[in-house]
């Protein structure tokens, strides 16, 4: 029987060359890494950790039914069209993954903005510009009101912040539509919901309970813009407000 002084010193010595692992995206630049069982648990601490394990877990079991349902698919077994369904549950499922890795990784504060100056209007064109061929084969009908606005803001977040906003608006209804507006300076997105399809969505749906509204919350809070919701017999609003210290004249052309 080894004495207790020999595994002491084994594990002092692992210890001592111990590494931490590997930072995941979704790490804050403060985690605490705590791997050893005798350290106090702290759902608040390491729920960043956890929302990061569950969106590798959910990308990586939708990866492998796609996988499965191309094989099968190949194999004759399902028809292309009996697929259909279950691709649009597996990509929503990965959409939601998505979402929740943008809002674990722009919560930990390892982002920092990088203003520029740019107009929001061109953003949001750029924006639906990307995912038009997606937009047409879910069948979107998406309405267009954009006038120009000058701001001082960071591009990648302006993007996300208006794609993150139609998704939430795509989760009421297909006919979206995105309005920006220089006075008073805001970007609406809203979803029309005719007749009983909106009394039906509304009522299976609690009002904050779709990641896609936590991420518009999230990257709103990210560029400093108060965001609201409105709801009406037959749609469902995203209001983002630029304050006007952000907001830029539009430059002159040089005569």
């Amino acid at each position: 029987m080894d004495h207790p002084s020999i595994h002491d010193a084994a594990l002092a010595a692992i210890k001592l060359h111990a590494t931490s692992p590997r930072r995941r995206w979704s790490d804050g630049p403060m985690y605490q890494w705590s791997p050893a069982t005798d350290d106090v648990w702290s759902l608040v601490m390491h729920w960043p950790a956890i929302s990061g394990v569950l969106c590798e877990e959910v990308a990586r079991g939708s990866a492998e039914v796609t996988r499965e349902l191309e094989r099968l698919c190949v194999q004759g077994r399902v028809s292309r069209n009996e697929a259909a369904g279950i691709r649009r549950s597996l990509e929503s499922m990965r959409a939601s993954g998505l979402a929740m890795q943008q809002i674990v990784r722009l919560g930990s504060g390892r982002w920092r903005a990088s203003p520029d100056r740019l107009d929001l209007s061109a953003v949001a064109r750029a924006a639906i510009r990307e995912r038009q061929r997606e937009l047409a084969l879910r069948g979107v009908e998406l309405g267009l009101d954009l006038r120009s606005l000058h701001v001082w803001m960071d591009v990648a977040v302006a993007g996300a912040l208006i794609g993150a906003a139609i998704d939430w608006a795509l989760s009421f209804s297909t006919q979206v539509r995105v309005k920006v507006q220089p006075t008073p300076a805001r970007i609406v997105v809203r979803a029309s919901l005719p007749g009983g399809v909106a009394r039906k969505s509304r009522g299976n749906r609690r009002m904050n309970d779709n990641l896609q509204w936590v991420l518009v919350r999230q990257l709103a809070s990210c560029a400093r813009l108060p965001v609201s919701r409105s709801s009406s017999a037959a749609t469902e609003s995203a209001v983002i407000d630029i304050p006007t210290n952000i907001t830029l004249a539009p430059r002159r052309s040089a005569e």
